[in-house]
């Protein structure tokens, strides 16, 4: 007796980002992007921190969905946020640091797709459905920035 095993990717078995996080998703599966705004948010770091930043959000217990995606110059990571708190960086924020502007659209990862270059770096995790706050994530930038790893005045 013998067993097949289907080992394609099934269509059903992507997650529904909307309904599991709450996230305002726009778009057909496979296709789909992220729209900032009503309390999601966007931070690009530059490649060059961006596993430093991840691993001291991990030790902060801050843990953040993060993905690449392609811009016109580089590889870009992106970590998504909570908005519900706005602040301000008195010190300004390192080179290569963008809060995108709500209504910016992210293109999510598909995962099926062998040839798509925007990918989880962290995949965000069904158990664990909040976003590390807006400020979390810029205070713990600019500390790793910082020369001195100073924490920013907010």
């Amino acid at each position: 007796m013998s067993v097949e095993l289907d080992t394609a990717p099934q269509r059903d078995s992507r997650v529904d980002y909307r309904a599991t996080f709450g996230w305002p998703v726009e778009g057909r599966t496979g296709r789909e992007r992220l729209v900032t705004g009503a309390g999601i948010g966007a931070v690009v770091v530059p490649r060059g921190i961006s596993g430093v930043v991840l691993a001291s959000l991990d030790r902060q217990g801050c843990g953040a969905p993060v993905l690449t995606l392609p811009t016109r110059r580089e590889m870009a990571t992106v970590f998504l946020v909570e908005t519900g708190d706005v602040g301000v960086v008195e010190t300004g924020l390192p080179p290569g640091v963008h809060v995108l502007p709500a209504g910016s659209v992210v293109p999510l990862p598909d995962e099926r797709d062998p040839e798509a270059l925007t990918r989880w770096v962290v995949e965000p995790d069904v158990s664990r459905r909040w976003l590390p706050s807006l400020g979390a994530v810029l205070a713990t930038v600019v500390a790793i920035a910082s020369p001195r790893g100073d924490l920013p005045v907010w």
